[in-house]
């Protein structure tokens, strides 16, 4: 993180007493400790209860779904997979799990596929225009790990079987398959896996695919509308609707930080790894979590990875490169400039904007010629970057403006 302020957001009076707002990660997480506390008799039967109620329900729709779909459920998984299980052994599992690396087969890399953004163009779509452009392009993910099953979603990349969905709908996973909208399955292989940026790429040995196009999550506006489309709760093919809620948003995440999209659109455990679609049916993000309370009513708390950034993660990935977080190398107030800007208040000793020249006490006007005026704003113009990428600073100094090409370095040097 570079930014560095005096004066943090801490929220209001009128939180006073609410419950904290956190993500459905850390809500699982801190609810398998609760399990470990001890109860009292009461309790436990209550929770007993429920959990019983729970689990005859998801078992009556995962039995009538397959029903539906003409699959035998005990059969669902195929002699191709060892281990089957009859299915009153299955444990639904929420598609959040420990971040391990799956153990399913590796796919080469350096191939050089990578994921093309294109401007928007065309007609503004209806939402039923919209799902029946992309629900081809859209895949669910069946995983199956020592600590159950689980479920999410996945966006197909190129024609012959590359697949974008989140890390952690994957992670620990022990087999992992991929259907396509005719129910067709295929076992799918690792390409590249990044915990950190919840991005991972799956590889299927077809071709024919639909692939979905992808656009510039740097052209939305708030406001916009969007859609989202997945799996949620098992679901297929889902579309909901809602906008743009807010951009560049810094959301801690499992002890590391994303800068995501914020969407009023319905986000819901199974829509992981799928499409957050703009008004041209255009992938500009990919769903990965929503925010939920302790008293269960927060809503409209959606986040999507956007293109911008999954573009630079799959591409390395894929081409089997490190992902590194470039910085420029200084700290800035995160209050903006009442003129416009933002403050620097240091700079790296030893970086390349300290020996260009930069000082405590300039004001960033613009990054690549794109204004900032705030500290979202100055995270977009280097979030794509790598390190050794040079940007262009617009700099206020004694009432001059300067432009100044600054290389970025490595976060854990800043």
């Amino acid at each position: 993180m570079e930014q560095q302020g005096e004066q943090l957001w801490q929220g209001g009076s009128w939180e006073a007493g609410n419950p904290p707002v956190r993500s459905w990660r850390q809500e699982i997480a801190e609810a398998r400790m609760r399990r470990k506390k001890k109860r009292t008799w009461h309790i436990l039967r209550s929770v007993a209860i429920l959990l019983l109620i729970a689990l005859g329900i998801t078992i009556v729709v995962l039995v009538a779904k397959a029903w539906l779909s003409g699959v035998n459920p005990m059969e669902k998984w195929g002699p191709e997979i060892p281990g089957q299980q009859d299915e009153q052994d299955w444990e639904y599992r929420d598609v959040m799990s420990d971040m391990e690396e799956p153990t399913i087969p590796r796919a080469a890399t350096g191939t050089g596929v990578t994921v093309d953004l294109s401007e928007a163009a065309g007609q503004i779509l209806t939402y039923q225009e919209i799902y029946e452009k992309t629900t081809n392009s859209v895949v669910s993910i069946e995983v199956k790990a020592s600590d159950g099953y689980s479920t999410g979603s996945g966006i197909i990349l190129t024609e012959d079987g590359y697949i974008v969905t989140n890390a952690h709908v994957v992670a620990g996973g022990e087999a992992v398959q991929v259907i396509f909208r005719n129910n067709h399955r295929l076992e799918a292989s690792l390409v590249g896996f990044e915990p950190q940026e919840d991005l991972a790429v799956l590889k299927v040995e077809v071709s024919g695919l639909v692939p979905a196009r992808f656009g510039d999550s740097d052209l939305l506006q708030v406001g916009d509308p969007v859609a989202a489309l997945g799996d949620p709760l098992g679901y297929r093919a889902t579309i909901t609707d809602g906008i743009v809620s807010a951009l560049d948003r810094e959301v801690e995440v499992d002890d590391s930080t994303m800068t995501l999209i914020q969407t009023s659109t319905p986000i819901n455990f199974g829509n992981s790894g799928g499409a957050l679609l703009n008004q041209y049916g255009q992938v500009v993000g990919i769903t990965t979590i929503k925010i939920i309370s302790d008293d269960g009513t927060t809503e409209a708390l959606g986040f999507a990875i956007p293109s911008q950034r999954v573009k630079f993660v799959v591409d390395r990935l894929i081409a089997g490169e490190e992902i590194r977080d470039a910085v420029i190398g200084i700290k800035v107030d995160t209050r903006p400039v009442p003129d416009g800007g933002i403050l620097i208040l240091a700079v790296t000793p030893g970086s390349d904007a300290a020996a260009q020249g930069i000082q405590p006490g300039d004001i960033i006007l613009a990054v690549n010629g794109r204004a900032v005026r705030t500290l979202e704003d100055l995270n977009r113009g280097r979030i794509n970057r790598d390190v050794g990428d040079t940007i262009t600073l617009t700099i206020l100094r004694s009432g001059e403006r300067l432009d100044i090409a600054v290389q970025l370095i490595p976060a854990e040097e800043s």
